[in-house]
C-alpha cells in the first residue's frame, strides 16, 4: 500500500486501542479488523499520539452529530463513521480517497459484515487532482447544505493544493454548509513532541508539508465563520485529561476548526 495508506493504518491502530478502553471516547467496528488485515508491521505510536487521536476523533464525531443530510469525508482513509455514528436514515455520506485504499477498506467491511447506518457512497479519487466531476457523478448535490470533513489532511498538502481544495469546497458549498478541519500552527515546528511525531510519519514515507498560523483567517476570507478549539481544552471537556508527560504547548499547537456558511 502507498505511504498515505500506511499512515491510515497507523491511525486505525490507535483507534482500535481506544475502542478497547472501558472509558473510550469512541467505538470503531472496523479498526481491529483493519489492523489484522494489514499484513504488515504498523509502527507504534509515539507518546501522546493515541490520546491526541482519541480527542481529535471525538471532535469530528461531535461535529457530525445532527449535521447536514449530505456529508463529504475528504481523504476518508479507514474511517468508520458511516458504520458507527447514529445517522438519520436519509443521510448520504461520500467517502473520497485513493482507489486502492478504499478497495482495501471495502474488503475489511465485507469480512466484518457491518452495514452502514446511512447511504455510503465511495468516490475513488486523488484529491490533488480535479475530483469535482467524480463527486457530482456519484450523486453529490451542490445546491444542498453539506458537512465537509478534512481530518488529518491539510498538513500533507502544499500551499497551492491546499488553496485549490479550499476554493473547491467553497465553490461546492450551498448556504448553511459546514466544514471541519484540523491544522498545526507554525509554532509546532519547534516542539520536541511534534518533531518526534512527524519523524514517525516521515518514516512511513509520508511528508508533513505545511503549517499555518491563522486557520480561522484562512477561511474567513472566503466567507466562512470559523471557530477554533484546542486539544487541551477539548480533553477537559471530554473528561480525558492529557497525561502528564504530554507537552501542553505541543498539544495546544493543533487547531481543530469548525467553519460555517450563513444559511
Amino acid at each position: 500500500m502507498q505511504a498515505v495508506s500506511r499512515t491510515a493504518l497507523w491511525v486505525a491502530s490507535m483507534r482500535a486501542t481506544e475502542a478497547a478502553r472501558p472509558d473510550r471516547l469512541h467505538d470503531d467496528p472496523l479498526a481491529a479488523a483493519v489492523v489484522a488485515s494489514a499484513e504488515q508491521e504498523i509502527p507504534s505510536a509515539p507518546p501522546g499520539a493515541a490520546e491526541f487521536m482519541a480527542i481529535r476523533t471525538r471532535f469530528y464525531d461531535n461535529f457530525l452529530v445532527d449535521s447536514a443530510r449530505q456529508v463529504v469525508v475528504l481523504a476518508a482513509g479507514l474511517d468508520a463513521r458511516a458504520f458507527r455514528l447514529p445517522w438519520a436514515p436519509d443521510v448520504r455520506l461520500f467517502e473520497l480517497d485513493l482507489p486502492e485504499l478504499l478497495a482495501f477498506k471495502d474488503g475489511v467491511i465485507a469480512t466484518v459484515g457491518v452495514t452502514a447506518a446511512c447511504t455510503r457512497v465511495v468516490v475513488p479519487v486523488d484529491l490533488r487532482d480535479d475530483w469535482t466531476a467524480a463527486l457530482s457523478a456519484a450523486g453529490f448535490a451542490a445546491d444542498q447544505p453539506t458537512a465537509w470533513v478534512a481530518e488529518g489532511l491539510l498538513q500533507y498538502l502544499s500551499e497551492p493544493d491546499k488553496k485549490r481544495l479550499l476554493d473547491t469546497i467553497s465553490g461546492l458549498s450551498a448556504p448553511g454548509s459546514r466544514f471541519a478541519f484540523d491544522h498545526m500552527d507554525a509554532s509546532a515546528d519547534d516542539r520536541e513532541a511534534v518533531v518526534d511525531a512527524l519523524a514517525k510519519i516521515r518514516s512511513m514515507g509520508a511528508e508533513f508539508v505545511a503549517t499555518v498560523d491563522d486557520p480561522a483567517g484562512w477561511l474567513t476570507a472566503h466567507g466562512w465563520t470559523v471557530a477554533v478549539d484546542r486539544i487541551p481544552a477539548l480533553a477537559v471537556a471530554y473528561g480525558r485529561p492529557l497525561p502528564d508527560f504530554m507537552d501542553p504547548a505541543a498539544a495546544n499547537a493543533t487547531a481543530l476548526c469548525t467553519a460555517a456558511l450563513p444559511a
